[in-house]
């Protein structure tokens, strides 16, 4: 994703989680989030981050949001169940991409997480990625496509504007990004970009 993002400055990382699963009270995930953060201060020191994470990755990036370096989160099909916190969101930017289709985590619980996460003075948005699955193997290309440039766009808004960003930010409902048989001219062109991505 570094190199996708058109920088040439990006580090990228993982964050490894040391146990499975969320572990109730002891939020193994949230706590490994926060370790890989402050690794990443020791190694590099004062650096603009973006979380990205999916399903319960995207859990714990939206929770480790209120990190001082962080400028904001890309969700993936996150697991949001109700009465998650938004409050460490204030004054962060988010886009969660959730599938249409997603059967694992509830595309409408991350529609009410980001309502809530505007009232509580985030830049959320939604988009849904029309018959995308928790998986997001249906449409990985669109997946990686809008992931890599929202995370582009927190890094640089200036330098990599991203159109469905800006539309998702602005949406009362959620947009969707359809899925448009290709033409045969398109073949030889290549794949389809959606607009400012």
């Amino acid at each position: 994703m570094g190199a996708a993002t058109g920088h040439d400055d990006v580090l990228l990382g993982q964050v490894r989680y040391r146990n499975r699963g969320w572990n109730g009270a002891a939020e193994d995930p949230l706590r490994d989030a926060r370790r890989a953060l402050a690794e990443l201060h020791g190694l590099v020191g004062d650096v603009p981050v973006v979380l990205l994470g999916h399903s319960m990755g995207g859990r714990a990036a939206l929770r480790a949001a209120d990190a001082d370096p962080v400028r904001g989160v890309v969700a993936l099909a996150p697991w949001c169940p109700p009465g998650e916190p938004v409050a460490q969101l204030r004054d962060r930017a988010l886009l969660v991409l959730h599938g249409s289709r997603d059967r694992v985590t509830d595309p409408g619980e991350s529609a009410a997480y980001v309502s809530r996460a505007r009232a509580a003075g985030a830049r959320a948005g939604l988009l849904l990625l029309e018959n995308g699955d928790h998986a997001m193997l249906r449409h990985h290309a669109r997946w990686h496509r809008t992931a890599t440039a929202a995370v582009a766009h927190l890094l640089a808004p200036e330098a990599a504007p991203c159109e469905l960003f800006a539309r998702a930010l602005s949406a009362a409902a959620p947009p969707v990004l359809r899925s448009a048989p290709p033409a045969a001219s398109d073949a030889a062109r290549g794949p389809v970009r959606e607009p400012g991505c």
